[in-house]
Order: structure tokens, then sequence, then C-alpha cells
């Protein structure tokens, strides 16, 4: 919701010079929050309980690893038409969109392991595959989830509420991957408990469907004269103008460079951080809370730097510091979880990355919009995370890579009853379809030393990068500031007293 220079966009309509907040922008706000809560839960569901999986569907251990890769290359696919219909077509279609994929993909994963569908072939491989449509569906959803919050802020929140308004519907998303890394080790504590865990999250994304009809209602909709009914839809042409001139923008360059690898890398952590650790005597369960509790103090984090965000609008001096520090905590943790009876380490040093870590969201959302203003919100944002998911694609599969067996583990949690190899069949949910008594899962225990050196290192690189060579111009902050100065007038926002 505010002035745009129109002056580089002539199909784009003059707006009103002064603009209007109402309640009703809240309701939305928690819609978009509920989905991205939930677009999160659906990302990370399978990961904190790679075991239970693999002998679940009958399938490799490392297959597991497959149903979080295919939100990475969906998104990366997805993620420019994503940004042309948010851009193009609006908010409401676009949350439409995210909305039906996400609860659609959910009741097929369900689906995936009913009797009938789980054991139509031997050792259920079929369910597999059901579980992996449902898995891409649901990866539909997240472009235009994540690449939403930006816009909202913009259209619909006044200047001091944006930072929130952006940081809230965005880390949204993984809170989303805490509570699975919670629930997931606690609802599954057997291969046959999969079924009930993939139902009760499909409820999260049930109620987000429900709230975004009800947000965005077409009587409703239309009878709110907010400026943003007017801004937030442009000419395709105007669109590929914008995605030309943001591609040549030497600071957003490196922004999505710095912001891809940092983004891919918790991505990647947060999916492998079982595997870390379940070598050396941490079970599910622990390796779930840690990932969770880095999450949830990450939100504490995020709020503080939202709220110095909307005061002191420095974004580069925030993102230099909080950056930092997340690496340290990264090298620290990267030392302990090699070694045994480190929980209380490995638990601080987690929760200290995290704090320092989701901040850069609000951080980089917002800086991408002031640098590249006045594009579109959605392409800066989706190029944002439509590289990150890249990234973080490449990061998961480079521990395939790196990784290497480890010849003497005495305390090993990686598999079911802590050993490797051979499965009895009775485990089985379709163990009548069965044709041996045993079922290969290969549930060997990785070292992932050199993985974790790489990223330590590759993460210094990325901070030396942001530090001397990102040097941003706030267009829109300075857009701002001559449109008030212009007018005469202290604020260009006026809170609603209407009822929505």
């Amino acid at each position: 919701m505010q002035k745009k220079n129109y002056a580089s966009f002539p199909d784009l309509p003059l707006p009103s010079t002064e603009y209007r907040l109402y309640r009703w922008r809240w309701l939305i706000l928690i819609a978009l929050l509920l989905l991205n809560l939930s677009s999160g839960m659906m990302f990370l569901t399978y990961s904190p309980i790679p075991n239970y999986t693999a002998v679940f569907y009958g399938v490799p251990e490392s297959y597991v690893n497959g149903f979080s890769i295919t939100y990475s290359v969906t998104t990366f696919f997805i993620g420019l038409i994503s940004i042309i219909i948010l851009d193009t077509c609006g908010l409401r279609i676009s949350l439409y969109f995210g909305a039906s994929c996400n609860l659609i993909g959910a009741v097929i994963r369900w689906i995936s392991t009913i009797p009938p569908v789980l054991c139509s072939h031997d050792y259920q491989r079929s369910g597999y595959m059901v579980a992996m449509i449902g898995q891409t569906i649901t990866a539909f959803a997240q472009p235009f989830l994540l690449f939403a919050p930006t816009k909202l802020a913009s259209f619909w929140f006044g200047p001091k509420e944006r930072a929130f308004c952006t940081s809230i519907t965005s880390i949204a998303n993984p809170v989303g991957l805490a509570v699975v890394n919670i629930a997931s080790p606690y609802l599954v504590s057997s291969p046959g408990q999969v079924p009930l865990m993939l139902w009760i999250y499909i409820i999260p994304a049930g109620i987000g469907c429900v709230l975004t009809l009800i947000s965005f209602w077409p009587g409703r909709y239309h009878s709110l004269p907010v400026p943003g009914l007017h801004e937030e839809k442009q000419s395709f042409r105007s669109f590929l103008k914008g995605l030309m001139s943001v591609l040549r923008n030497k600071s957003f360059c490196v922004l999505i460079f710095v912001w891809s690898i940092a983004a891919g890398l918790f991505n990647a952590l947060i999916t492998l951080l079982p595997q870390f650790l379940c070598p050396y005597g941490y079970t599910n369960n622990q390796s779930g809370l840690w990932g969770a509790l880095m999450i949830f103090i990450g939100l504490i984090g995020g709020t503080v730097a939202s709220c110095i965000l909307d005061h002191t609008k420095k974004f580069k001096e925030v993102g230099v510091v909080t950056l930092g520090l997340a690496i340290l905590c990264l090298v620290w943790f990267m030392e302990v979880a090699r070694l045994e009876h480190q929980s209380v380490n490995i638990a601080f040093s987690l929760c200290m990355f995290g704090f320092f870590a989701l901040p850069l969201i609000p951080v980089c959302m917002e800086l991408g919009v002031e640098i590249t203003y006045p594009i579109g919100e959605a392409t800066s944002s989706g190029l944002l995370w439509t590289a990150s998911q890249l990234v973080g694609l490449v990061l998961v599969l480079l521990a395939q890579v790196l990784q290497s067996p480890l010849s003497f583990v005495p305390n090993n949690q990686c598999s079911i009853g802590g050993g490797g190899g051979s499965i009895s069949s009775s485990l089985l949910p379709c163990a009548a379809n069965t044709t041996s008594s045993a079922f290969e899962v290969d549930t060997t225990p990785q070292d992932l030393t050199y993985l974790g050196i790489f990223y330590s290192s590759f993460v210094c690189v990325l901070f030396m990068l942001f530090l001397f060579l990102f040097w941003p111009k706030y267009k829109r902050l300075d857009s701002e500031m001559a449109t008030k100065k212009m007018n005469g007038v202290s604020g260009l926002f006026n809170n609603s007293k209407t009822s929505m």
C-alpha cells in the first residue's frame, strides 16, 4: 500500500495519495500464515523419521530424502510461473491455487497409505509412488505461498507494519518445519503409525484453505477500497520489463547469491539433522526436538529483528550481524555433532544458530523489495525463494557424495532396533504380500564430517561477499520520503475506523 514511481511503468494506473488500513487485513495475514505453516509441514513430514518411512513404503532409506528434494525441484521449475501469476493475476488467485494444491496433495499422501493402494505390489512400492505424487502437488503450492508475504505487506499494511507482516508470514514456513520435527517422531514409533501422522497433517491444510476462501470472498473483497485492488495487477509486458531490470541489478545479484546459500543450507541442515546425529547415539526424538527448538528460538530472533528493522531500517547492518553470528554457531554445531554425550552443546548451538539465522528471512525479503523498487514485490521475493530451493537441493544431494560408511558405531540409532540390514517382514504393513521373510533396508550409519566441513567453509566465504560487495540503495524508502515532502503531510496511511 504505497505510492510507486510509475514513470518507468506507464501501464500501471496512478493511485490516490492517501491510503486507509483495514482490520480485514489481519484475517488475510492469518490465512497466509496458516498456509505457509502447513506448507512447511508438508515439506519435512518424513525427514524426522527416515527409518520408519523407509520400512513403511518398502524403499531404501535414501529414497526418503526424495520427498524433500521434490519440493526443491518443483519450486525451482514452478517459481517463475508463480511470480508471473502473483504479479499479473494478483494475490487472491495465487492464494486460491496454493491453498487448493496444498490440501489436495495432503489428501493424496494419506490415500497412499490405504491398503488397496499401498499393497497393490510387492513391498508396497506403489504406495511410495502415490505418496510422491501427493508430495509433488503440495510442492506446487509452496512458491505461491512463499512468494506472497512481501506483496501482502506492501499492499495491505502500512510502512511501520511491513517488516512484521513479512516476518510472521514468512517465518510460518520454518515454524511448520519445527512442528513436524517434534510431532513426526512422537506420532510415529512404528511403521504402522505413518497413516495417522499423515491424517493429522491434513487438518492445518484444510483450515488454511477455508480461511483463504473466507478472506478473499468475492463480495467482501471487492467492497473494500484497498489500494492493492488497483495496484497489485500489472500487464505481462510490464512484468517482463521489471524482471529484466531485477536481473541487471548488481546489488540484487549479490543478495540472491547470499540468501540462496544461507536459506538452502538451513533447509539442508533441517532435512539431514537426524542423519547427522543418529550415528552418535542421538535418537529421532532428540533430533526432532532440537530442530524444533532451533526454529522456535529463531522466531524470537526474527521478531526482535523485525522490530529493529521497522524502527531503524538498518537492513544491511542487521543482516551482517545475524549472518556472522549464525556462521559461528553453525561451526560450533558441526564440531560437537560428531561427539557422543554432547546433548547440551548440540541443543544450545542449534538454538543459537536458529536465533541468528531466521532473522535473515525478513532482512533479505525486505532488502529485495527495497533495492528493486518499483518492481513487483513477488518478483524479488519469488526469485530469492526459487534460488534458495535450488541451492538447498544441491546441498542435500551433496550428502550422497560426501558421506562415507562408519565401520564401528557402538551406539547407532539410525535404524529400527539399533541394527542395520534386514527387517523382518512382520514389521511391514503389507506383510501378507511380501515374498521373502526379510526386507533389506540400507540403514548403515554414514559419516557426514566432510559435508559439515564443506557447509562451514562455504558460508564463511558467503559472509565476506555480503560484507564487502553488497551496498544497497533503499529505493522504496527514498520514494516514500519524497512523496511525503511533495504532499506536505506527515504520513501516507490512516487507520480505518470501519468494522472491516
